[in-house]
């Protein structure tokens, strides 16, 4: 038995799937792809397979990770949630963090820690609270006049994201949306030599065009599938504006920079088209809408023009032990006393699939750290939420 039972999230297969994701499924087992009862777990670890998707919906209501863990122990008396509070720097005793500075409803303020701190802020603003506390390529941080305190060339490097093109088919008949409009996925892997999927695909029952899309013309009822890269090659940064709260980063993603991923993404979009376009879906789609049959030049236009970020936004302060590397095996920030690091940024590289998972796996990891450092058997936290 691959999921476990009694934790504190909620999983599901999606619950009475629309047509149009069992149809999609049959399509894809119709092409050689094999079904399974969930993309979790074995399907993951071989060559990939279609299958309903796994939701943390429970009676018809989203189960988000904060519900799950933290919502709970909100009346505890060592939790306290900052709302309408923004992490402005880290506050230091000489290499040691000793607590942060925040911007809470317009005032400066700042909070201090006994122990030590954890910034689980994400791949975007970790690197930007790092950067602005003076930790980070030091060449970066001179330019915006920040005094350097650790010089880790890492920091905002080796970004790295799921992308995806949509492929847009239009109905006979306009079709009901349930669980959210997302309730199938395919993970395949485009050659067997592979050790693991490749492409990383989405159904939405509804049609999404980028913004550089729509004006093909986009039919008021029809269903997409994204063509992702669970793998992209292509690295991108984050980088400071300046060395201000307010000053909104700088996300250099990169997409489709590496040869390889423009590759992969003509193979990935030939998939979904005739995945969309097998005789399964004759009874519930009349046409392909977008990208339709295209030469190399306007397919390649195409690619380009679709191109979305799936927001599994990841691997900016990676774990490691190279002179790229931010964290070490225990999240600890090289070079820095009583810092660490838990959320997607650690990641080395991306994750086959959806990154909500691994960064719930990295927060009970950085949890069991915690608790063997401190010699505790539960942790207190006070966690701020922008």
């Amino acid at each position: 038995m691959r999921r476990g039972t009694g934790g504190p999230v909620y999983v599901e297969s999606a619950a009475n799937p629309q047509l149009i994701a069992q149809a999609m499924v049959e399509s894809a087992n119709s092409m050689g792809i094999p079904r399974f009862e969930s993309p979790n777990g074995e399907m993951m670890e071989g060559h990939g397979g279609a299958a309903i998707n796994d939701l943390i919906i429970r009676n018809g209501r989203r189960s988000s990770i904060f519900r799950s863990y933290v919502y709970p122990l909100l009346n505890q008396p060592n939790l306290s949630v900052l709302t309408h509070t923004i992490v402005s720097k880290l506050i230091f005793d000489g290499r040691s963090v000793i607590g942060v500075e925040v911007i809470q409803d317009g005032r400066r303020n700042q909070y201090y820690a006994s122990e030590e701190i954890i910034l689980s802020l994400g791949a975007i603003n970790t690197p930007k609270v790092l950067l602005q506390s003076g930790i980070g390529p030091e060449e970066e941080l001179r330019r915006h006049g920040i005094p350097v305190v650790q010089h880790l060339p890492g920091v905002g490097q080796n970004h790295q994201d799921h992308v995806s093109f949509g492929c847009i088919f239009e109905y006979h008949e306009p079709q009901k949306i349930s669980n959210g409009g997302s309730e199938a996925t395919l993970y395949w892997t485009s050659d067997p030599n592979l050790k693991q999927p490749d492409m990383f695909h989405c159904q939405v029952e509804f049609p999404v065009p980028s913004s550089d899309t729509a004006y093909f013309g986009v039919p008021a009822h029809g269903w997409t599938m994204f063509a992702g890269l669970a793998h992209p090659k292509s690295r991108g940064t984050v980088r400071l504006s300046g060395p201000d709260v307010n000053d909104p980063v700088l996300i250099d993603a990169n997409t489709l920079l590496h040869p390889d991923d423009l590759k992969a993404a003509f193979t990935n979009i030939e998939l979904c088209r005739d995945l969309g376009n097998s005789t399964v879906f004759e009874k519930l789609v009349k046409r392909e809408a977008l990208p339709g049959k295209l030469g190399r030049s306007e397919m390649e236009n195409f690619a380009r023009n679709a191109a979305v970020t799936y927001w599994h936004q990841s691997c900016t302060a990676k774990m490691g032990q190279d002179s790229m590397s931010v964290v070490d095996g225990n999240l600890k920030v090289y070079g820095i006393n009583k810092l660490r690091v838990a959320d997607a940024s650690i990641m080395p590289e991306i994750t086959s699939g959806n990154t909500m998972a691994p960064c719930v796996v990295i927060g009970e990891r950085a949890a069991d750290i915690l608790k063997k450092a401190h010699r505790i058997t539960s942790c207190q936290v006070v966690e701020v939420a922008g």
